[in-house]
């Protein structure tokens, strides 16, 4: 067996072992951690494979394919700063998963467009998300999955309250 990382507490009341209080941000960060591993065992790691944010942005680009979708729209939707979307998207053009195009209406402006390659991999992602999905939440109750969602939207706001207050 692979060696852990921390134990896990047998309820969210109990402090890890090392005596060290629960925070918010580590569980998210350790969950985030776990579940990026695992999509990437699932779907291997290869050079052409996406990442998991990856996997966001071409799921996002084929459920609203009709229409213009640009950087910003993709920084505003995913919480991520301009320099990282377009660290992205420059790594998904050069494998050929969008394309940039121009819009008539400005010159400036590159909307982002879904190659059929990019199709491809969107759908090898969902897959591989949705396994991931059924995995992680197996065995838990509906009831506390809804609370989870609604505590996760919680502190989303707060964030974003935050973010809005220079605080």
């Amino acid at each position: 067996m692979k060696k852990r990382y921390g134990k896990l507490p047998e309820q969210s009341q109990v402090p890890p072992e090392n005596g060290m209080p629960q925070r918010v941000g580590g569980e998210v960060k350790m969950i985030s951690n776990l579940m990026k591993r695992r999509l990437m065992q699932i779907r291997g790691a290869d050079e052409e494979s996406v990442t998991s944010s990856g996997g966001w942005i071409l799921g996002y680009l084929e459920g609203n394919e009709g229409e213009d979708i640009f950087q910003r729209d993709l920084e505003d939707r995913f919480c991520l700063r301009r320099a990282t979307v377009s660290k992205m998207l420059q790594l998904m053009e050069q494998k050929g998963l969008i394309e940039r195009q121009s819009v008539k209406h400005d010159a400036r402006l590159k909307k982002i467009v879904l190659t059929e390659k990019g199709r491809m991999a969107n759908h090898e992602t969902l897959a591989a998300l949705q396994q991931s999905e059924r995995e992680v939440t197996e065995g838990i109750p509906e009831e506390k999955l809804k609370v989870f969602f609604e505590v996760c939207v919680m502190i989303r706001k707060n964030l974003y309250r935050m973010e809005d207050n220079g605080v």
